[in-house]
């Protein structure tokens, strides 16, 4: 498999067909019978498999030569310049590795004496500037005396006391035997244009040895520039002097490009769940603008490298499509990235026409023409349409094209990037926080076939302050089989109303909708998926009365059902029939069932301390059961404890904001149907009293805020 951190070592891994050029160079190496040194290059820009092509040369000459004598098989020597900073250590440092690469034990011996003769040679360099000349050498002595002093001491020890007289030795052993000692010096395009030519000269002049072939891998361009720039005269006609057989990388075509991202794009999905990957919207993303990103296997490797990393922190929040062509973007076109980053009301959600008239509808399509003049890679019309694909708001500001709220769903469902709960994940490679990761959602909903395990999930996320964002996240799922098979629905359902009043009380901010608002839309649309009024009905009955945590939840459900119907002389009739959950005469049964619960709370205490009362106790005696709302009443009000905490109940308030933030004040009221339940003046007077006598000092402070704000309410005070 193409790895795009490194070079492929085998031709079995080769998939772009250049295994029988590779071989052909190795042939070619190997067909060179002559002694005298050579030089080889093999050009090509970075990233185009230079060096993948030399692994697969040099597995093929071992290939072909396995079966050769040990004293004739070819010795490679692999060297890095990249590895030596200073030009004297590099010159040195080469030596010495083809010092140690001729002394193995079973290369023949003039090979071995060389080898030893190359760590003199080493030795003599290492304390010289060496500005080595085709042909000859200029010796310059080091700067320190100390460098100076080794010098002569080494020279001393020599036949003769000069490079020429200690090279012609080596070249006498390496002519004697039969191995042909293949150079690989790689990364020279890395080097700084000193060093450049340094390893040029190097090859021609210092290490010009007998049968030593040298291959040389680079950027031709880079090399020639280097040259010229400290080369007297063109720097291609000095590296031709030194290159005596130049090959060239083949050109990988467009195809071959395309394929091998592919290939490794879909490596990278497998996994993926099926909804977060969807290959029809891949093929319209890739065929739309993402494909022409890719020219070279430079674009493919950078693009990848990137990807693998990122992706793995976030694949479980995102649509992996939508990161493909973000992180595109993001690599080959920052300006637009960063243009879609910071204009983030541009690309997500829906256009709202009656938030912005045609005025501002031309101002949006100028912000998006300049974002899109950004990316110069990339032709204009091809990059809107790209983008159109990714956001399709770009749709209804370059068009007439208008999304419904079920699309909006829909895209936060499928973690795509238009959506406004998702956009910051893709740039941010983070959750914001008090975000529901998918991943949990989705923990949440393998549970629902155990309605015990489901309740104590949604408690915890209460606990947490987490339960509203996973209730809205939970809308998102309740139209698919996949994501909600049919025999889950009712465990849900009795789920949700067991544990709907306990996870209810506000937690949410002001413009935040009341969770049993959310519940009624996720019980609605979960039934709806049953055909018949009686599947639907059976449901609810069972869940109400298996219910032991809730009474407002039952009651505001079943009240909610009611408001499909209106009322006429001659009986109820539905507004639309096909919005019934269930039949008239269900319904009348559901809301006994109701009754039912509210009577059985009251009777054990639950009742008067319940934080809806107001809401709990209109309803019961709306369904018919004024008897008992009123024995409730006169038993709670009996005493004055009693009625400040029933006043309490029935008192509210309205904040008023200026702007988003700025709080101007707060207004009380007194619910209109606290009339319908007792006598108000009658509880006036009782108020009025309790308010005036010496014991009002003693009361809790909330308590004295209840009795001073009603009175304040019927002064008309406040």
């Amino acid at each position: 498999m193409f790895k795009t951190d490194q070079p492929i070592k085998s031709s079995k891994d080769d998939i772009l067909g250049r295994a029988s050029f590779a071989q052909a160079l190795g042939e070619a190496i190997l067909s060179y019978k002559e002694t005298d040194s050579i030089v080889i290059g093999l050009f090509g820009a970075w990233g185009s498999g230079k060096t993948s092509i030399i692994n697969m040369a040099l597995e093929h000459i071992e290939l072909i030569s396995k079966d050769s004598s040990d004293d004739k098989k070819p010795i490679v020597v692999r060297f890095n310049p990249w590895n030596y900073s200073d030009q004297n250590q590099l010159i040195t440092q080469f030596f010495r590795e083809l010092s140690i690469a001729l002394r193995q034990p079973d290369y023949a011996s003039e090979a071995k004496k060389a080898g030893e003769r190359l760590e003199t040679y080493a030795k003599i360099l290492e304390p010289l500037a060496l500005i080595p000349m085709i042909g000859s050498f200029v010796k310059i002595f080091s700067d320190t005396a100390k460098s100076a002093g080794s010098a002569i001491e080494s020279i001393s020890n020599l036949k003769a006391n000069d490079l020429s007289a200690i090279k012609a030795e080596i070249n006498e052993l390496l002519g004697e035997q039969n191995h042909k000692i293949i150079v690989v010096i790689d990364d020279i395009d890395r080097l700084n244009n000193t060093e450049i030519r340094q390893i040029f000269q190097l090859v021609k002049s210092l290490g010009d040895f007998k049968n030593t072939i040298y291959l040389l891998p680079f950027d031709k361009n880079v090399v020639i520039n280097a040259l010229k720039k400290v080369q007297e005269g063109s720097g291609l006609e000095y590296l031709e002097k030194v290159v005596q057989i130049p090959f060239e990388v083949p050109l990988i075509s467009k195809g071959q490009v395309e394929y091998l991202l592919e290939r490794e794009l879909q490596e990278l999905v497998k996994g993926v769940p099926e909804d977060r990957y969807d290959q029809e919207y891949w093929l319209d993303i890739y065929h739309s603008g993402f494909r022409y990103f890719f020219q070279n296997i430079r674009h493919v490797t950078r693009y990848l490298n990137t990807l693998r990393f990122s992706l793995e922190l976030v694949k479980d929040e995102v649509n992996v499509v939508d990161f493909f062509a973000i992180t595109a973007i993001q690599i080959f076109i920052p300006e637009v990235y960063y243009g879609i980053r910071d204009n983030k009301d541009l690309f997500v959600g829906s256009y709202s026409y009656y938030e912005s008239p045609e005025v501002g509808k031309e101002q949006d399509k100028k912000r998006c023409d300049e974002i899109i003049s950004r990316g110069k890679d990339l032709p204009p019309q091809v990059l809107k349409n790209f983008l159109k694909k990714l956001f399709p708001k770009l749709e209804s500001i370059y068009g007439t094209t208008k999304y419904r709220n079920e699309e909006l769903r829909s895209w936060r469902k499928d973690c795509r990037i238009c959506s406004p709960d998702k956009f910051d994940i893709f740039f941010r490679l983070s959750l914001s926080q008090g975000e529901i990761p998918q991943r949990e959602i989705e923990d949440i909903l393998s549970l629902a076939n155990n309605p015990n395990s489901f309740e104590y999930a949604l408690l915890k996320l209460k606990k947490d302050g987490r339960i509203l964002r996973v209730l809205k996240r939970l809308e998102e799922y309740v139209q698919s089989d996949s994501d909600i098979p049919k025999e889950n629905i009712e465990p849900i359902i009795t789920a949700l109303m067991d544990v709907g009043d306990p996870i209810s009380e506000r937690e949410s901010s002001l413009f935040d909708i009341h969770i049993v608002v959310i519940l009624h839309r996720i019980f609605n649309q979960l039934s709806f998926r049953f055909k018949s009024y009686d599947e639907r009905f059976s449901i609810f009955k069972r869940a109400i009365e298996r219910s032991t945590k809730s009474l407002y939840t039952i009651v505001y459900e079943v009240d909610n059902q009611e408001s499909q119907y209106a009322t006429y002389g001659f009986g109820k009739i539905p507004y639309f029939k096909e919005e019934l959950v269930v039949s008239s005469k269900q319904h009348e049964e559901l809301k006994k069932l109701a009754c039912d619960k509210i009577q059985s709370w009251a009777k054990d205490g639950k009742l008067a301390k319940h934080k809806q009362l107001a809401y709990i106790l209109l309803k019961w005696k709306e369904w018919g059961q004024q008897e008992e709302v009123n024995n409730f009443m006169n038993d709670m009000i009996k005493n004055d404890e009693g009625l400040i905490d029933f006043i309490f109940i029935f008192l509210g308030n309205i904040t008023r904001y200026r702007g988003s933030r700025y709080r101007e004040n707060i207004d009380w009221r007194i619910y209109k149907g606290i009339g319908k339940l007792v006598d108000l003046k009658e509880i006036e007077k009782r108020i009025r009293k309790i308010s005036s006598s010496p014991d009002f000092a003693q009361l809790k402070d909330q308590k004295k805020f209840a009795i001073e704000t009603f009175l304040n309410i019927i002064d008309g005070k406040i």
